[in-house]
């Protein structure tokens, strides 16, 4: 074998094994790609399912507050946190691009809508309207409309919740 032939050889050799070696790596990052997506999918359907089940729980609160407004009790109290609900692994689902991959535009928007609509500031506001109600300095009809609006708030994020986790578990 000539020296020509030599260098050939190993160049032949070289560019082989360094091709084989992109194909080895693009295979493992295909793999742990979807193994990542998976994951994160999983999680997400946990995180809207423990988020379902915390806005039940402040459906029945509201639905209770309303009840015993209509009543004329005024040892009303509620226990909505909206910080409790969970947003890490929608946020990350975001982030990673798989909002495109699952959710049409309409959706999406429908899902900011109802993260953004339950804050602090809507929890708050909720609170001094029964404070209000309790020290006798507002009246009944706006109490009513108050916790029938946030009420209706905390359906609607439950059935969109509901309805991502259908969309995603497809």
């Amino acid at each position: 074998m000539t020296y020509t032939q030599q260098i050939i050889a190993t160049l032949i050799g070289t560019i082989a094994g360094f091709a084989g070696s992109l194909v080895l790596f693009w295979i493992k990052e295909l793999h742990q790609n979807n193994k990542r997506q998976k994951s994160l999918v999983k999680n997400l359907r946990f995180e809207l399912d423990y988020n379902v089940n915390l806005l039940n729980k402040y459906e029945t609160d509201l639905t209770q507050c309303i009840e015993a407004v209509s009543a004329d009790s005024k040892s009303v109290f509620t226990t909505i946190q909206y910080d409790k609900i969970a947003h890490f692994f929608a946020i990350q689902f975001y982030r990673e691009g798989l909002i495109t991959k699952y959710l049409h535009p309409e959706d999406m928007k429908r899902w900011n809508d109802f993260l953004s609509s339950l804050s602090e500031g809507s929890e708050e506001y909720i609170e001094d309207i029964l404070k209000k109600w309790r020290d006798s300095n507002i009246e009944k009809e706006k109490v009513f409309k108050a916790l029938k609006n946030e009420r209706a708030q905390v359906k609607y994020a439950r059935e969109m919740s509901e309805y991502l986790k259908g969309v995603i578990n497809q």
